[in-house]
């Protein structure tokens, strides 16, 4: 959904951790935060004993609430073979770094792309593979997704990491970054059952997440190098005393990861709030780090575990693990906390009992309202307009998915909602409505995205044909259909219109295009698609996940081209079906 991908960085050292002697491979620095290392051998008492983690086996292994998700290849193969084929899948061959894919789903195809291509610009993968046909010897029986993943990554491996990043969007290739390795089947399952216990729109990962193993033997050298041990940092890199734990351990250590992003990525790094350290008196050090009052750790006893003593950043990592697997223990430390997390975390639901499973959130209350009527007045709406009009462009002439403009509406439009009925919902805590790094929101905006798109297609249909007008005399009657788009491709010239340069969308947001011009091969596409007739798909997927790949080079375009016949009704009906709002 989103094209831009996400580096957190700082990493932090940790008083509370007695490191393992190991040796370290010095690498570049990489880009890395909260380290969580083995716990110590040996345990410091305190005014009330603690554990070095939040819960236990038992409790992990109990929780409540955990979703059902395929983990094996044939429980993934009876997944995708159970789901109905989509509106606007269309028969074809789609052909994917040398492998030839035949009447698969799209967002399979793009799925394999995303396993075999670079997930961020920087990244240094040990072996770069431009033709995966050749390099893994895949015959033309083998052409699904699924079969591709196997040859490529393993009969087990490979379909967990096809599912993984086609339903999460959770990417675990060593293709795709720098010291990464395989996975085992084992380990890549407590992935998959990780993400058991987590709601799907709870999950604080943007487009491509980088979840993978490191190369065996490498650990990160914090501050010094004395090589000490860690499981896994927030960015989410697992080591080797990751892959030693037990099965429910693994689980508990990756939750504590996404417990991180939820704060890093989700609420702009709301552990270093002011809310967040007076909860339990943390004070920012003058060299660096931070300290907590002895005094009060010791006689009110805010913390969940020794880790959660090491820093305000994993104080708030082993709160939040504490209210999904320990949750008395977070109410009884602090009932502040608990709360807190409740609402900015998890949308108010609870985890004390199985009973809690079926409860909806509170924003579903705001949802309902909305729905009926957001309240918005036509200045706040022509706000959200000029805050989205880019997105909206950028979604037909920037190879984005329409999913842009939504969030970019809902995003702008939560803002505004939630200003306007903070005092009449006490429990509205704004920063759990909306992500200010990711540009997404909790809250859907149906009929206001409908009325923008409604007011943009007719825009941006003539703002494209008075663009293309600007290169007429370029279009002769002699030109066959690739030669004539090619004049269209010249689009990448000009500027989108209007453009509000002092939004926040445009600004502030780590996923935002900041491209104010059409890409050529987008608008190469639109002719292409609408000089051959094109097919109204009734939704975008398709023509998104084509567009990607072939703006990215890995599909070449397939079958002959027809007779053109280019209008502006023909575009226009192109435009409100690429943006179609009400099968979404």
């Amino acid at each position: 959904m989103f094209l831009s991908r996400i580096v957190l960085a700082a990493v932090f050292v940790l008083s509370a951790c007695t490191h393992l002697p190991k040796s370290v491979l010095k690498e570049s620095p990489h880009v890395t935060d909260h380290a969580a290392p083995l716990p110590p051998n040996k345990r410091t008492p305190a005014a009330e004993e603690l554990d070095w983690w939040a819960a236990n086996e038992r409790q992990v292994k109990s929780a409540v609430c955990r979703m059902r998700l395929p983990v094996t290849t044939a429980e993934i193969q009876r997944y995708y073979k159970s789901l109905p084929v989509e509106n606007g899948s269309e028969p074809g061959t789609h052909e994917v770094l040398g492998i030839v894919l035949t009447n698969e789903r799209p967002h399979l195809v793009l799925a394999l792309s995303r396993l075999l291509t670079l997930g961020r610009e920087s990244a240094t993968p040990e072996k770069v593979i431009k033709d995966f046909q050749k390099e893994f010897k895949i015959g033309p029986g083998c052409d699904k997704a699924l079969c591709a993943a196997q040859k490529i990554f393993g009969a087990d491996v490979g379909p967990q990491m096809l599912y993984l990043m086609d339903k999460f969007d959770v990417n675990t290739s060593p293709y795709s970054f720098t010291s990464a390795s395989l996975f085992t089947a084992g380990e890549i399952a407590d992935v998959i059952r990780t993400f058991e216990l987590v709601k799907p729109d709870q999950l604080p990962f943007g487009f491509n997440k980088q979840l993978i193993k490191f190369k065996r033997g490498y650990t990160r050298a914090s501050y010094g190098d004395d090589g000490g041990k860690v499981l896994a940092n927030a960015s989410i890199e697992l080591f080797d005393s990751w892959s030693e734990q037990s099965s429910i351990m693994r689980q508990y250590t990756l939750y504590h990861e996404i417990a991180h992003n939820h704060s890093d990525n989700q609420f702009s790094d709301y552990d270093r709030s002011a809310t967040w350290l007076q909860l339990s008196n943390w004070k920012e050090a003058k060299a660096g780090g931070f300290e907590v009052e002895k005094k009060k750790a010791l006689q009110g006893h805010p913390f969940v575990s020794r880790y959660g003593q090491s820093n305000p950043f994993e104080d708030f990592a082993e709160s939040v693990t504490a209210y999904r697997f320990n949750p008395d223990l977070l109410k009884k430390k602090s009932a502040e906390k608990y709360n807190l997390i409740k609402y900015l975390v998890h949308d108010g639901l609870e985890y004390t009992s199985s009973k809690n499973c079926n409860d909806t959130g509170v924003s579903k209350k705001f949802q309902n309202e909305i729905d009926r009527d957001d309240g918005l007045t036509n200045a706040e709406k022509d706000r959200v307009l000029k805050a989205c009009r880019q997105p909206f462009y950028q979604t037909l002439l920037g190879n984005m998915p329409v999913s842009f403009f939504d969030s970019c509406v809902n995003y702008e439009a939560t803002q505004l909602w939630a200003k306007t009925n903070g005092e009449r919902y006490p429990d509205l805590l704004p920063q759990a409505l909306f992500d200010p790094k990711l540009r997404v929101s909790t809250l859907k905006f149906a009929k206001l995205r409908a009325e923008l798109a409604s007011a943009l297609q007719p825009e941006v249909t003539d703002w494209i044909l008075n663009s293309v007008q600007t290169f007429a005399y370029q279009l002769r009657s002699d030109m066959n259909n690739s030669e004539y788009c090619e004049v269209w491709a010249q689009l990448n010239r000009k500027v989108y219109p209007d453009i509000d340069r002092d939004n926040k969308w445009r600004y502030k947001g780590i996923f935002v295009s900041h491209d104010y011009s059409p890409k050529a091969g987008a608008a190469r596409g639109i002719c292409l698609e609408l000089a051959t007739g094109f097919v109204p798909t009734s939704k975008s997927t398709l023509s998104t996940v084509k567009s990607w790949i072939k703006e990215t080079g890995h599909i070449s375009t397939q079958g002959p081209l027809k007779e053109r016949g280019i209008s502006r009704e023909t575009l226009l009906k192109y435009i409100i079906d690429r943006t179609n709002v009400s099968v979404r």
